[in-house]
């Protein structure tokens, strides 16, 4: 039992072209700051958790679209629990990027139980399109 959220975040590296930075070398930026990140997330113990289990469902790395996808349903989302922490503290090291990284993105998406209990949040490049919530009306004889 307990109360229960469905839960998504995306964390990606855009290429954004600037004026002395043509597309290419924009996706290299992003790269290196992709794969820089990765590296810092896994060496840190309070992130490190989130990049154990490489079979997971829940949380992917997805190398060849710059992206880290978490999605989750029917999960407690308690930062008390270890796993939850680690993925809090993931979306936290991503907002400290946002000031010194160009190319950074995220967005959390969180859905409770209560019909009232629902966050939506983008950082950096991020978009509201990526993750959100969407509540809808149902009928059983509509399945």
């Amino acid at each position: 039992m307990g109360y229960r959220s469905t839960v998504a975040y995306t964390i990606r590296f855009i290429p954004i072209e600037q004026e002395d930075i043509d597309f290419v070398m924009a996706e290299e930026r992003a790269k290196s700051s992709f794969y820089t990140f990765l590296a810092e997330a896994k060496a840190k113990e309070t992130t490190a958790l989130c990049f154990s289990d490489k079979e997971s469902d829940v949380f992917k790395v997805i190398e060849e679209d710059l992206e880290l996808r978490f999605f989750a349903e029917e999960v407690k989302w308690y930062e008390s629990y270890p796993d939850v922490a680690c993925h809090e503290e993931l979306i936290s090291l991503s907002k400290s990027w946002v000031d010194d990284n160009l190319y950074i993105g995220g967005a959390f998406a969180r859905v409770g139980e209560d019909i009232s209990d629902n966050v939506e949040e983008v950082w950096g490049q991020g978009e509201y399109g990526w993750v959100g919530v969407n509540r809808s009306v149902y009928a059983d004889w509509c399945e």
